[in-house]
């Protein structure tokens, strides 16, 4: 799934979930280091195919999620811009070919 924002930018985006009656993505912008949150109301969604392995995942932010967030514990330490488990998501999702090889 891919989103624009205000600037323009096309943003991968790896979990959407619902958080007191609105629906956020969770996306990764290039050269950020970490998972950044965006209000659908506040986008454009530019391509709405997940182009991968999700899971439902319920918490305080139940919603839908890349499956190695969840599967693989990155979660947290990703939104809080861990740089081994940001490097290891990232290798991931370069692996499923969800993002090109030359995602910084």
């Amino acid at each position: 799934m891919k989103i624009k924002d205000s600037r323009n930018n096309i943003i991968d985006v790896v979990a959407i979930y619902w958080y007191k009656e609105r629906t956020v993505f969770l996306s990764i912008p290039k050269n950020y280091g970490g998972l950044m949150v965006f209000n659908s109301n506040n986008v454009e969604i530019i391509d709405p195919v997940m182009n991968f392995r999700t899971i439902y995942f319920d918490n305080d932010m139940h919603g839908i999620y890349h499956w190695a967030l969840i599967e693989e514990d990155l979660l947290d330490e990703v939104i809080d811009h861990d740089p081994k488990s940001f490097n290891r998501f990232i290798k991931i999702l370069k692996s499923e070919g969800v993002l090109s090889e030359d995602f910084i």
